[in-house]
């Protein structure tokens, strides 16, 4: 990631980034900051996205999210984490997907690791699920999982990586 979003970012919202990043597996992400109503975060230029993060764990930035979608014309995800992910505080991820007719907002997902190491949103109930690709972002209607074991293994394998990545973070 660049080094002057380690220089502005807490080193939370830098770790989530990275986890992110790292299922998208980008060429080299911009840095995505400045005068735009959202937090600091990165730009992917080949995966038609950006994603920020913000130790504000209430949706605050909804509106932002939405007008970023519409005027950069590509997807957003803000990661909201609050200041102890997953220990205290859930990670959610609210998502303005890019359409033609504009963006539509998932918000409230969660993530998800499944068996064969994808990694993806997922709302509590039945919606959009948003899988994190090398190609960036998709969407599909079926979940990605079986049965509700499968869900709640996924689940905890996700927040088991969050809290690791979080702690390598603050341990340098």
């Amino acid at each position: 990631m660049h080094s002057t979003l380690h220089d502005t970012l807490p080193t939370t919202s830098v770790a989530l980034l990275n986890y992110v990043l790292t299922a998208l597996a980008p060429d080299e992400p911009y840095p995505y900051a400045g005068n735009t109503g959202l937090p600091g975060g990165v730009e992917s230029l080949e995966n038609n996205l950006i994603i920020v993060a913000t130790p504000v764990a209430e949706r605050l930035y909804d509106d932002a999210v939405m007008r970023c979608a519409a005027t950069r014309k590509r997807d957003v995800v803000l990661i909201r984490h609050g200041f102890h992910p997953e220990i205290l505080e859930p990670v959610r991820a609210d998502v303005a997907l890019h359409s033609v007719t504009g963006p539509i907002l998932v918000q409230d997902l969660s993530f998800y690791r499944d068996a064969d190491g994808g990694l993806h949103l997922v709302p509590a109930r039945p919606d959009l699920f948003v899988g994190i690709t090398r190609h960036g972002l998709e969407v599909s209607m079926p979940a990605p999982w079986n049965s509700g074991w499968e869900r709640v293994t996924g689940l905890e394998r996700a927040a088991a990586e969050i809290v690791r990545a979080c702690r390598r973070t603050e341990q340098g």
